[in-house]
């Protein structure tokens, strides 16, 4: 059976200061970028460890002022995010720089990452690829704080996600292989559930390309609904979350035709995930989906982890993708 391995998005990092005179030439012209180097050694250490769809790393901040920090409407005051007007799409791209430098590293270190590189051609490993995250809507909305405008989170949800849709082009025309949409809201039942689907597919309409929806958390009161989201891939969270196989057991149907992402290392776990722990939780999917179609992944993002201890995760994705289950 062939696996194939992902990240789902951060990963530790840290910002660099200018050190050469031209790197502190740049900064005196207020253009030096202090998370370029940051997206290299990720990137490296994606690759290094023989990832299938890599990412750039989300290494400019959390999930949600990554992108509250660029769309019209936003604000960041003393470290939360605010509403303060109608919700617009960003004036220029909010990944698409990280992404190219993403890949540009990548295809140096291994001339397999390719842009456009469909899925069927990356499950059998013919090639690799990567992908774009956004933060979704439910989630930027209920991390927000509405101060003006809207007098309900639904009609600033369907904003964010017209918004949203724009930077979802974007990524679909650089090249990535998929578009990855993170909602751990969803799993809270924050957001009436028909909401987030809703604006969901105003995403999954505005692109072509394959769409991954992660959701983390605790799936039990939305996973029946999360399984007819109109999404290529469904990427859940199993090995810290050991309930939502019991869930996916009790709602997956033989007719269920989405690939399946199983976050099989625990992200919460500070040390090292024991082998045999990773190797039953991908076998209890399994039991369940019947499906050669599995992307394997970490459970969440790996931002607050120790770089060693993330590291060594990854190394374990490498085992399962190159020995099977």
């Amino acid at each position: 059976m062939n696996i194939i391995t992902t990240i789902v998005g951060s990963y530790p990092t840290r910002s660099f200061r200018a050190e050469s005179f031209n790197e502190k030439v740049t900064q005196t012209l207020g253009l030096y970028d202090p998370y370029k180097q940051a997206i290299k050694n990720t990137v490296t250490s994606f690759v290094n460890k023989d990832i299938d769809i890599i990412c750039d790393g989300q290494v400019r901040g959390d999930m949600v002022q990554i992108f509250a920090r660029k769309i019209n409407g936003l604000k960041i005051i003393e470290n939360t995010t605010h509403i303060i007007g109608k919700i617009t799409p960003a004036a220029h791209p909010i990944s698409i720089r990280d992404l190219q430098l993403a890949y540009k590293t990548a295809k140096a270190l291994n001339p397999q990452y390719e842009l456009n590189a469909p899925l069927d051609s990356i499950f059998k490993h013919e090639m690799k690829g990567i992908k774009g995250i956004i933060t979704g809507p439910t989630t930027l909305v209920h991390s927000s704080i509405i101060d003006n405008f809207y007098t309900s989170k639904e009609n600033a949800i369907y904003d964010m996600a017209r918004a949203l849709s724009i930077e979802a082009q974007a990524i679909e025309k650089f090249g990535a292989c998929a578009l990855q949409i993170d909602e751990p809201f969803i799993s809270t039942g924050a957001e009436d559930i028909e909401v987030s689907r809703k604006a969901i597919e105003i995403i999954v309409d505005s692109v072509d390309i394959p769409v991954i929806l992660h959701v983390c958390g605790d799936l039990e009161h939305v996973l029946g609904d999360l399984l007819k989201f109109n999404v290529d891939v469904l990427d859940f969270e199993f090995s810290g979350m050991k309930q939502n196989i019991d869930h996916l057991e009790n709602k997956w149907t033989s007719d269920c035709n989405k690939l399946l992402g199983i976050g099989c290392v625990n992200t919460k776990l500070k040390s090292v995930d024991k082998k045999e722990n990773v190797h039953k939780t991908i076998k209890d999917v399994l039991s369940i989906t019947k499906s050669s179609n599995i992307i394997l992944d970490p459970d969440c993002g790996m931002r607050m982890l120790d770089k060693d201890i993330a590291d060594e995760k990854l190394d374990i994705l490498k085992y399962f993708r190159e020995n099977g289950v």
